[in-house]
């Protein structure tokens, strides 16, 4: 029995999925639909099987209790705060020295600079103290010497857990985002690496979906974006869809085809509509956006798109411009304006090239607390861990007015804070793209007013779809599922359209 998987093998998250007698079945990694796309590999292997988290669940309630006392105390220091604002105002209401308008006002305004505490979520806490415990497990490991001699493909680890063991415990490689590498110009040790880093990421999902769908997973529907990042034009394009094929040839998957991201997003919106829609499909990821146009629902097999456009800019590059914003001045970007590249490198976390640029520069000079700070976050590790913050930030900002995150693995007690404003600055270059591309889409629309089906991981945020309302006034805009709508896609395209092709060939 052959069957073929869906793979949505994205710049930030991956995600697999079957679709088996009319049913899509996502493959769990971790308990999770998807994972982060991230690899590390480290250079002495140590046999992760061995690790109980079980044994850290003391550990555990003690860590929750502890935050639970931490919040009841800070939480009635808020309330106390509060109280003495609302009583300082209605008095001076009371004596008449201002009106109860502006005593409200003043209430407000002074109530609104509180910070609130958020009550701590046990599942967070549970991940952290498991997390802690692990990298602490790993490095005793490390310096007892019980290091074991399994090979590189078996000691890769995946995901957020990949970010975790690069920073503890560093000797190694750690790939993040390796999808945004292939449409580039490589020397021949380059291309070998970068295939081999993307085949241990296909085999992971290969291994996952055999095991869970009981069936020997070797055929492959892979999600591709209309343009991939490239320094080369075009043929970066062709580049990358070649080396992913040869990785996913090598990860064990005998038979691959490659279908547009956006198209894969179509199939998924198509048995939504019972009649033909005229649609503007917007997959906004976080390495590239996709938008195509075409007819979804109806009595068709499968949706008809006429035109497709593709952006290599998404959710990455405004995590860049946040973090340059409102996190790299902790660091002194702004007091060092020589070193402007330095912090780019920093940011720049896929780039391992500019990674290890980053590692190399002297920091001597840099003025206290500049310089401490630096060292720090040049060690293995920091820098991706920060660009995950730095993520969070984003995406608190998309609901928030004001949000910050800590940096207590860089400075005990620093934190990064950052407003809308921020976030504004932070996505204004990729917002100007964007824009761009809608106003072409627009122009091939005149005269009609389309459906718009959004989909990708930062079709969340709300400057998204403000952008495109503004672009198709009077469309209704269909929010899908973010995170699975294209891999949903792939795997339907995968059992329909192969299934066909396999009756038509059997008669």
């Amino acid at each position: 029995m052959t069957m073929r998987i869906g793979i949505d093998f994205g710049t930030s998250y991956t995600a697999a999925a079957a679709y088996i007698d009319g049913e899509l079945r996502h493959v769990s990694f971790a308990g999770d639909s998807q994972f982060r796309t991230a690899v590390f590999i480290p250079e002495k292997s140590i046999d992760w099987t061995l690790f109980q988290p079980d044994a850290y669940e003391q550990q555990v309630r003690d860590n929750l209790s502890a935050s639970t006392a931490a919040y009841t105390k800070a939480l009635g220091e808020y309330d106390e705060a509060t109280s003495k604002i609302r009583f300082r105002y209605r008095s001076l209401a009371k004596n008449g020295d201002i009106t109860q308008e502006e005593a409200q006002a003043r209430i407000s305004l002074a109530t609104s600079e509180l910070k609130k505490p958020v009550s701590p979520l046990a599942a967070e806490i549970r991940r952290a103290t498991i997390s802690a415990a692990r990298r602490h497990w790993a490095h005793e490991q490390r310096e007892t010497g019980r290091a074991s001699s399994i090979n590189v493909d078996e000691s890769a680890v995946f995901g957020e857990d990949a970010i975790e063991e690069f920073f503890w415990y560093e000797e190694g490689r750690l790939i993040q985002s390796p999808k945004s590498m292939l449409g580039f110009r490589l020397a021949a040790p380059q291309r070998e690496a970068i295939v081999k880093i993307v085949s241990n990421v296909l085999k992971h999902v290969r291994r996952a979906a055999t095991e869970q769908l009981s069936v020997d997973v070797t055929e492959a529907t892979i999600g591709r974006p209309v343009v991939f990042r490239s320094s080369m034009g075009p043929e970066g394009s062709d580049q990358a869809v070649e080396l992913l094929r040869e990785a996913a040839h090598r990860a064990g998957f005998k038979s691959v085809d490659f279908l547009a991201e956006p198209a894969a997003a179509a199939i998924t919106y198509h048995m939504d509509f019972p009649e033909p829609q005229f649609a503007v499909v917007v997959d906004v990821g976080g390495g590239t956006t996709d938008i195509a146009v075409g007819h979804v629902g109806g009595q068709e097999v499968a949706p008809k798109l006429d035109a497709s456009w593709g952006l290599a800019k998404g959710g990455t590059d405004v995590d860049l411009g946040l973090s340059l914003r409102a996190v790299m001045p902790l660091f002194g970007k702004n007091d060092c304006r020589l070193l402007a590249p330095f912090y780019v490198d920093a940011a720049m976390v896929s780039d391992q090239n500019r990674q290890a640029a980053f590692r190399k520069v002297d920091v001597d000079s840099i003025k206290a607390p500049y310089k401490k700070r630096l060292l720090a976050l040049q060690r293995y590790g920091v820098t991706v861990r920060m660009n995950r913050d730095v993520e969070r930030l984003k995406v608190a900002l998309s609901s928030e007015a004001e949000a910050d995150v800590s940096l207590d693995y860089v400075q005990k007690g620093l934190r990064a804070k950052a407003g809308t404003s921020d976030l504004e600055f932070g996505c204004e270059r990729f917002m100007r793209s964007f824009n761009e591309l809608l106003s072409q889409v627009r122009g091939a629309t005149a005269g009609r007013t389309p459906i718009v089906l959004l989909t990708g991981g930062m079709s969340r945020a709300p400057y998204i779809a403000d952008a495109v309302k503004r672009h198709f006034p009077g469309s209704e805009i269909h929010h899908g599922d973010a995170s699975l709508g294209v891999v949903g896609g792939l795997a339907m395209h995968a059992a329909t359209v192969h299934r066909t092709a396999s009756e038509a060939h059997a008669k």
